[in-house]
Parts: C-alpha cells; structure tokens; sequence
C-alpha cells in the first residue's frame, strides 16, 4: 500500500491556513471532551494533533508570504 496523498481535485495540494486552523479548534474540542471523561491519554493525544495542526497553520502562513 502506498503512503502517496493524493488531494482532491477542487482542492489544493496543501491545505489552506483556515483549514488547519479548524482542524487545530477541532482537535482542542476532542481534547476537552475526552479530559472531561477523565480520559487523560486521549485527551493528550488530540491536545498533540491540535499542536501539529497549529504549528502546520503557521508554516502556512509563513509560506504564503513568499
């Protein structure tokens, strides 16, 4: 199996900066509620996918300066 991404083709190959950022909300949302369970693992993890998704925001950012 192939780790290839293949984008949609009414969407860019790389993900625009409001998308990370809903998916960074997102992921904070998963967080609070699994925290919330007392699932502090869980809670953990998505709390690590919303810092990848933050940071993914920034890169962005940073790349549409130039």
């Amino acid at each position: 199996m192939s780790n290839h991404h293949f984008a949609h083709p009414n969407q860019s190959a790389t993900p625009s900066r409001k998308r990370l950022l809903d998916r960074h909300k997102q992921y904070l949302q998963f967080a609070e509620l699994k925290s919330l369970a007392g699932d502090r693992i869980g809670a953990e993890n998505d709390y690590q996918h919303a810092e990848h998704f933050f940071r993914s925001a920034a890169e962005q950012k940073d790349a549409d300066r130039l």
